[in-house]
């Protein structure tokens, strides 16, 4: 064991542990589930690779020996290559960040006194006076979730870019499958399964535009502002030479958040983003329209797949497991099924999120933490989900074009074409005859000598109803029939 002391007295401290007082003092005053930053490697990642920059930037310019400058340094590569595993027990759950940068800060300053030294201690280099120079909790954890938030959007643009190529195959495969549209649940008039799966394709690629834009937003730290964005404790240089070091470090650039041209307060760019968490807030509801308009298109699929034998039968999913336990021969739509529960659970954190962006006050937006692993959460789902579905749903769907062509030629919306030709009035009367005789509209309208029957083979020909380009041919060929007073 070895013996630790801060403001609130000594702890006995593991020999093998890296952290410090601090993070263990958090271990029995958060302990209040199992998740610990040990489980969210990203998170550590981008902590220890702003902590590499800070010490980069504090070398250059004058204000960190070399020899702690490097040690810290290496410090810190020790933790990106996965030497330090285990060592940050902090809860997520903690209140602010302060326990999980002080975590980080300690690991660090105990690795990098080792480095020095050959043993652990802070006598060469101080968590808090050397490792978190220029630095405060509340500009070193929002930069870190801002870098994290990146990465994953990225992620998951995966596997929404996955679904929407999906989306795009089989709305050319199935270009030429003439169904029936439905409205409200009833009968409506022919289209294309094709046309239903680029109205798929479409909302996916919009959602995913959306993402790829407000993923750029979080290429911004807020590195500098320190502990409320008036920069207090930061040495000269030090802003200008952090952020040149923490892009190589993360691979892409980061930078302090804009200020309006014209401002008349400095840096307000900064008190903006250490104040306001819109842009959680913002992320999370672009993730929960995309995370609904794929629940609908899952429930769609169950619908359109119902059966076999009494229900739409449509198309047909692939079978990735047994449906039931006590019905033998069940196939049970799963992965749609997934889908929905995913749309539920976004939905769910985004609820979260909208109560959580409004809970901070005054010149800190000091309660992201559940913004922040919700989103995480959301991310994750969303990403691996809809790769999933892609992959296990949407490649293997299977039209069944006997069916979607029966529904399609015999619903009596294909009175619309009467109605169309003769007012509204005939065309209800000609659905009505087909209805009550369980006959098509083409036939009703054949026995009411109302369209002769070279024209109505065309007038009523669901392929060429199903395109606009298609229905507005017929109607100019068979205009001169119009009969409407």
């Amino acid at each position: 064991m070895r013996i630790e002391k801060d403001a609130l007295g000594e702890m006995p401290l593991p020999d093998g542990a890296y952290y410090g007082i601090q993070a263990f003092r958090s271990l029995s005053n958060f302990d209040v589930t199992d998740k610990t930053f040990n489980d969210y490697p990203a998170v550590v990642r981008a902590l220890a690779e702003i902590k590499k920059a800070c010490a980069l930037a504090n070398r250059d310019i004058g204000a960190l020996g070399a020899d702690k400058a490097g040690a810290i340094a290496r410090a810190c590569d020790d933790i990106l290559e996965g030497r330090m595993e285990g060592q940050f027990p902090v809860n997520i759950w903690r209140g602010g960040g302060t326990s999980i940068n002080m975590n980080l800060n300690e690991v660090i300053a105990n690795r990098a006194n080792e480095l020095l030294t050959g043993h652990k201690g802070y006598e060469q280099v101080h968590p808090n006076t050397h490792v978190n120079m220029c630095q405060s909790s509340n500009d070193v954890y929002p930069t870190a979730e801002n870098i994290v938030l990146y990465r994953e959007t990225g992620r998951a643009l995966e596997g929404v870019a996955a679904l929407e190529n999906s989306f795009a195959r089989k709305s050319k495969e199935f270009g030429g499958v003439v169904r029936l549209g439905r409205t409200c649940l009833q009968d409506g008039v022919p289209m294309t399964l094709g046309q239903v799966f680029a109205g798929f394709h479409g909302v996916i690629r919009r959602s995913r535009e959306r993402l790829e834009a407000l993923r750029e937003g979080f290429r911004v730290g807020v590195l500098g502002g320190t502990v409320i964005g008036t920069g207090l404790g930061v040495l000269p240089g030090y802003v200008e030479a952090v952020y040149p070091h923490l892009s190589a470090i993360v691979g892409f650039e980061m930078r302090l958040p804009d200020t309006p041209e014209g401002s008349p307060v400095s840096d307000a760019g900064l008190f903006d983003a250490m104040q306001n968490a819109d842009g959680l807030l913002t992320l999370s509801g672009a993730l929960k329209v995309l995370a609904c308009s794929a629940g609908k298109i899952a429930n769609d699929f169950r619908l359109l797949s119902s059966g076999p034998r009494s229900g739409f039968g449509e198309i047909r999913l692939p079978a990735v497991a047994p449906g039931s336990s006590i019905m033998p021969g069940k196939i049970n739509p799963f992965m749609c099924d997934l889908v929905v529960q995913i749309m539920h659970q976004v939905a769910a954190n985004d609820w979260a999120i909208t109560m959580n962006a409004s809970a901070s006050d005054l010149d800190l937006a000091s309660n992201a933490t559940v913004s922040f692993f919700a989103l995480l959460q959301s991310l994750e789902m969303i990403g691996n989900g809809f790769a999933l579905f892609s992959e296990k749903c949407v490649e293997g769907i299977v039209a069944n074009e006997a069916v979607c062509r029966r529904y399609a030629e015999e619903s009596t919306s294909l009175a619309t074409i009467v109605s169309t030709l003769y007012g509204y009035e005939t065309g209800s009367r000609i659905a009505g005859i087909a209805y009550r005789e369980g006959i098509t509209c083409k036939e009703a309208a054949l026995r009411e000598k109302l369209i002769p029957e070279d024209a109505a083979e065309e007038l009523f020909d669901v392929e060429a109803l199903a395109h606009r380009a298609g229905s507005v041919a017929l109607l100019k060929k068979y205009g001169g029939m119009r009969s409407i007073g």
